[in-house]
């Protein structure tokens, strides 16, 4: 059976400097040095990564993107991911914990549709502007490296640009978005995370975020067409998904650790969200291993 996954710290990586909060590599440099990087981990903190060069496949949280040259990947802290790399693969990887970026753009960062965990797209293809992101990066990587007076100020400037940027990109490829209903949906999404496993009910988030549940429902489906309890059942199901992965707890343990008193229920929840049992799900993973 699967061992846990691990839950990888900014300082558990290689030359990381003590009290950093941020960190950078090269992608080939990282895949050499770092023993079991590619297999299924997360982490504490926020992640970018560019690929410049090479092919392979991406899995995050249960979803596969082919890896292509001139793609950027957005990371939230506690996704899972695992990678699949050609040896010919170039890139970079950078590291932030949100205390970095909030000491000088504030709340900025939850503005990100990129960082918007489940329910956006955690990648972005960049070819038209594939110089200015691979110059971002390389300069950025350079004053990481160079360490030079005022450097954290600097680096953060580089992160801010790379971002809005990919902002810029990102609302060109994914238009129509409303601005005040997006924010909306993170509210919503964010109070998700924070409660799903004893808070099920919408009418219950619509409250804290003085809406009805009615017009929150009408959010929901007018962005993202689906309905607010649609959202916390997706949220449950990736968190089934995650331990069944990557713990050995039997199913009706699952159960019982996200919150369902009855296993037989959880199983027909599952079903019906996931297209398959927790036991079909499991058995289909080692299939594929």
């Amino acid at each position: 059976m699967a061992k846990s996954v691990p839950i990888y710290k900014i300082e558990s990586f290689p030359r990381h400097e003590q009290h950093a909060l941020f960190y950078m590599t090269r992608l080939e440099k990282l895949v050499k040095e770092f023993k079991g990087i590619d297999d299924p981990h997360s982490h504490t903190f926020y992640l970018l990564m560019w690929i410049r060069q090479g092919s392979g496949s991406h899995t995050i949280d249960f979803k596969t993107y082919e890896v292509a040259a001139n793609q950027l990947y957005f990371l939230t802290p506690g996704q899972v991911h695992s990678w699949e790399l050609s040896t010919d693969i170039l890139g970079y990887n950078l590291f932030f914990e949100a205390n970095f970026f909030r000491s000088r753009f504030g709340n900025r960062l939850h503005q990100y549709p990129f960082y918007h965990s489940h329910q956006q797209m955690p990648m972005l293809t960049a070819a038209d502007r594939q110089e200015l992101f691979s110059d971002l990066f390389s300069h950025a990587y350079e004053e990481y490296e160079r360490q030079q007076v005022n450097r954290a100020d600097v680096f953060l400037s580089f992160l801010h640009l790379i971002l809005e940027t990919a902002n810029r990109l990102y609302s060109e490829q994914w238009p129509g978005f409303d601005t005040q209903l997006f924010d909306r949906i993170r509210q919503y999404e964010e109070l998700i995370e924070a409660q799903f496993l004893t808070v099920r009910e919408v009418r219950e988030y619509a409250y804290q975020m003085s809406l009805t549940p009615n017009y929150l429902n009408h959010i929901c489906k007018k962005v993202l067409g689906k309905t607010a309890s649609q959202l916390i059942h997706e949220r449950l199901v990736v968190e089934a998904q995650r331990l069944l992965t990557h713990t050995s707890q039997s199913v009706k343990e699952v159960a019982f650790q996200i919150g369902f008193d009855d296993p037989s229920y959880f199983v027909r929840f599952f079903r019906k969200n996931a297209g398959q049992t927790p036991a079909e799900f499991r058995d289909s993973l080692a299939h594929h291993r």
